[in-house]
């Protein structure tokens, strides 16, 4: 059964009542340590020349990795939120215990996705650097901003097939990180381009989320992880499956022996 965005959305605010303080207390947690450790990297490799560049970005990549096992605890989070399991703060941590090389791994690749992606920032940078005046930053500008531009759209199209790759690692604690990949893709099949729709849906909290002053982007963002865990659980058929229990559990119970048919149908 394939659900419509509003009808996922309208699934996710319902397993969000009363479920946010959690959820939001893990990405302020989260959040807060990220911008901690990019100051303390700032700090540590000042200057502009390559070495410190070199340096500045491996902290920061073996950080990303190490940040990717806390992301796919709070995915498991959203998981037992969306599967009304109860959650607790503790669920960050829950991939440390599952193999979290499997998570790395799949991150390392992302990773090296995005930075390939965004080869055309990286050509740009080149001009942005020699800038001296004004006029030359108005020059520059527009190209940057197609860069950007480019490198974004590439990154979106190039890992879509696999952002469900946490989440079935999650599901499945014996896969591998290649087969949640591929897992992922598989899943995803015939319907990337609904989910990039469903990103492009959130376009508008993301303009709400910039004039908040980014004040508004913990709320926002626990909205968007709990309607892709209802994206997710449409595609596996969890659903679907949920769905028939009830309609099952609503239905009258039927004559299991066909006497008891005969019976029933006498008395009818």
């Amino acid at each position: 059964m394939r659900y419509t965005g509003k009808e996922l959305k309208c699934r996710a605010r319902e397993s969000l009542m009363g479920n946010y303080t959690v959820p939001v207390l893990s990405s302020i947690g989260v959040s807060v340590t990220t911008s901690i450790f990019v100051c303390i990297v700032s700090m540590m490799f000042r200057g502009s020349t390559t070495l410190a560049t070199v340096l500045s970005q491996l902290t920061t990549l073996i950080f990303s990795l190490i940040l990717s096992v806390f992301t796919a605890g709070i995915s498991y989070m959203y998981l037992n939120i969306g599967r009304k399991n109860s959650c607790s703060i503790n669920d960050i941590f829950y991939m440390f215990h599952r193999n979290p090389d499997r998570v790395i791994v799949v991150c390392f690749v992302l990773t090296l996705i995005n930075m390939i992606c965004s080869v055309p920032v990286y050509m740009v940078q080149g001009l942005v650097e020699r800038i001296r005046t004004t006029e030359e930053m108005l020059r520059v500008f527009p190209v940057l901003m197609g860069a950007i531009c480019l490198s974004m759209v590439l990154s979106l199209f190039v890992t879509l097939p696999f952002a469900f790759s946490y989440m079935l690692l999650i599901d499945h604690p014996q896969m591998s990180a290649s087969e949640a990949l591929k897992g992922s893709a598989s899943l995803l099949k015939g319907n990337k381009w609904r989910l990039c729709r469903f990103y492009l849906s959130f376009t508008g909290m993301g303009m709400l989320v910039v004039l908040s002053g980014f004040a508004a982007f913990i709320w926002v963002e626990a909205y968007m992880q709990a309607s892709m865990v209802q994206f997710y659980m449409e595609l596996n058929g969890e659903l679907e499956q949920g769905e028939n229990t009830q309609e099952q559990k609503a239905a009258p119970a039927l004559p299991a022996r066909l006497d008891d048919c005969d019976n029933y149908n006498a008395e009818a």
